[in-house]
């Protein structure tokens, strides 16, 4: 199985770039702050979250990801900051992302408020070229050796908040375009979300989402939808248009701490050989600093 996907990767390489993508992450909506700038501090909480994610168990070289996300909201810069560090794998593939993320957040009205936001980073993308095999020796196309390289990366993004309501949009590796990727750079990505919080009852909330992106030569969707209990457990259901199910489970350990699984079912050519995806999140929030809201004095009363 090694041997077949670094065979599948050899044969790719002279397209890989316009064929890496950024990972899909089935916790999307807890850390939105990873593809979208934007969301960097859009709760009053200190959030702090890391994941770890390994798609198609049983598939050697089969996707790796791991990412630590953290952001707060800083009244004295009237936004939010943010940091989010990323390490993913493929086959004898690497990449490993920091960036910083600042939000710019202006409140429009009562619970509404819109964040634009841009994050800086760099990213090292690093290929065992020594590992791949190849079809046809003497390939001109080859990486015969270990190669990494050290790129700039910027996104930007804006999210609108409204009673319950979350609509963002953002756009990361700006500064490359489909045409001029390549194997150590990602091509350009879009994505835009929507998120509703419908409360139920007092014990039941029911959050159903939508998450989509693009990369220039592929598109995909997710659907999610999450209920919550009494704000200790969370069910999950997702569909995504790759020919995937999850199923995602979190439960509250204690009122700041979030531990949250979810599986996915492979529905798609690769169902025989891999036994699914794992992916866990824990997420912890602490209190932080609230935003000011702004006191108008009367004339009569000052």
């Amino acid at each position: 199985m090694k041997i077949l996907l670094s065979l599948l990767i050899a044969l790719l390489l002279p397209i890989l770039a316009w064929s890496q993508t950024d990972p899909m992450l089935n916790h999307f909506m807890y850390h939105s702050n990873f593809y979208n700038p934007a969301a960097a501090g859009n709760t009053d909480d200190v959030f702090v979250g890391v994941l770890a994610r390994q798609q198609w168990t049983g598939f050697d070289g089969a996707p790796s990801t791991q990412l630590l996300n953290a952001h707060a909201f800083v009244p004295k810069i009237k936004g939010g900051v943010g940091l989010t560090v990323l390490n993913d794998m493929l086959g004898e593939e690497r990449t490993t992302t920091a960036r910083i993320n600042y939000a710019y957040r202006q409140r429009l009205g009562d619970d509404i408020r819109l964040s634009a936001g841009i994050n800086f980073g760099i990213a090292n993308y690093f290929v065992k070229g020594s590992e791949l095999r190849y079809q046809q020796t003497g390939d001109q196309s080859a990486y015969n050796v270990q190669e990494g390289q050290v790129k700039a990366d910027v996104g930007l993004g804006l999210e609108l908040y409204a009673r319950g309501f979350t609509l963002g949009v953002a756009v990361s590796h700006l500064q490359k375009s489909l045409e001029n990727a390549t194997v150590f750079q990602n091509p350009r990505h879009y994505f835009a979300y929507a998120r509703y919080d419908w409360k139920l009852s007092e014990s039941w909330v029911l959050s159903p989402a939508v998450f989509f992106r693009n990369a220039g030569f592929i598109s995909q969707a997710d659907i999610n939808v999450n209920a919550t209990w009494n704000e200790r457990v969370v069910l999950g259901a997702i569909y995504r248009t790759t020919d995937d199910i999850a199923a995602l489970l979190g439960v509250y350990v204690v009122k700041p701490l979030l531990l949250s699984y979810s599986f996915d079912f492979d529905f798609g050519e690769l169902r025989t050989n891999n036994s699914g995806s794992h992916e866990v999140s824990l997420i912890a929030r602490f209190a932080g600093f609230k935003e000011k809201t702004q006191v108008v004095k009367s004339p009569r009363y000052y």
